[in-house]
């Protein structure tokens, strides 16, 4: 049957978040709040997310979800594996396809590239219009470049997935990466957007989302669990090398907080949390999520497009409507 719902966070990768009764507190940036109690079933989902359109018509619904489903389906066992440190060496390849995908394939993700991709049309036309190459504008119309909203296929930022895994992959290649057991009674949160990176010497307020020098100092963060962690950092690089994933515990509530600040500042639409009382925190980061900044640049031979992850308002982007609709 054709997969409607399309879930970008997995239900394999929610479940351990869940309290007892299966239950997530979900916390939204759009109203911080409250807290909304919901299974892992009806969060973190599109309708057809993943569709793709065919070449002799009509779109393939199943194809991409099918092939996720694949890691998806290995991920608790995995879990399973943390939780009793055992020797996971064996499925490296699977850990990190799973890391990759869960940033390649989220709105966080996906967003961004539609919107580069607007904006080297919107650049286009700007260069068409200097070159006297469009119709003029209506009369008193004459900034109206300035207001054309761009709206983008989203089955480009399908094909965008592609050389964002690979880049996802060459940061892998840069850090060591072990597991963190919570030993703390704060639980560790996770988001819509739970692949993190940064660059650990700036200060917090200078810091900015995925800008990284892979020469430099970087950490890697993902949530597995409210007592599990993914953590992974340049300066562990060699010791993984030699020895694989180790194990870990973390017993100072300070660093649980301050790895809950983090996920809660790259969450890009909500928050997920295995018990209530992280309101205030989420408030905190509710107005900036991790989005892209462009500046257009004129060249000889046309122009560049400068971009980077930056903190920002999450703004709604214009829908796409097929032609044949």
């Amino acid at each position: 049957m054709t997969k409607k719902r399309q879930h970008y966070v997995p239900r394999a990768y929610l479940r351990p978040f869940c309290d007892a009764g299966g239950r997530l507190y979900v916390y939204r940036k759009d109203d911080p709040t409250k807290a909304i109690q919901q299974s892992p079933d009806g969060v973190g989902f599109h309708k057809y997310f993943y569709s793709q359109p065919l070449p002799d018509g009509g779109h393939d619904h199943d194809k991409l979800e099918n092939f996720f489903s694949k890691y998806e389906a290995k991920w608790p066992e995995i879990v399973q594996k943390f939780r009793a440190k055992e020797n996971v060496n064996d499925a490296l390849g699977t850990i990190y396809a799973f890391i990759a995908l869960q940033r390649a394939r989220v709105p966080a993700a996906r967003d961004a590239c539609e919107r580069l991709l607007a904006e080297a049309v919107i650049a286009t036309l700007r260069q068409l219009g200097a070159a006297g190459k469009l119709p003029p504008p209506p009369k008193g119309c004459e900034d109206i470049l300035d207001h054309v909203a761009v709206a983008i296929d989203p089955h480009q930022s399908i094909h965008a997935m592609v050389p964002s895994i690979n880049g996802i992959g060459n940061l892998l290649g840069q850090v060591g990466i072990g597991v963190l057991h919570n030993k703390t009674d704060v639980p560790f949160l996770t988001s819509d957007n739970p692949v993190i990176w940064f660059d650990p010497s700036l200060p917090e307020d200078q810091m900015q989302p995925y800008a990284v020098r892979l020469d430099g100092p970087i950490v890697l963060m993902f949530p597995v669990a409210p007592d599990l962690m993914i953590y992974g950092h340049s300066t562990k690089r060699d010791q993984f090398a030699c020895h694989g994933l180790c194990y870990g515990e973390l017993s100072d509530v300070t660093t649980v907080e301050k790895m809950n600040r983090q996920i809660c500042r790259f969450a890009y639409e909500s928050v997920f949390a295995s018990k209530p009382g992280f309101d205030k925190l989420v408030k905190e980061h509710a107005d900036v999520s991790p989005v892209v900044w462009t500046e257009t640049i004129p060249a000889p031979s046309g122009q560049y497009i400068l971009f980077r992850s930056v903190w920002g308002e999450r703004t709604r982007k214009p829908k796409w409507k097929p032609r044949d609709q």
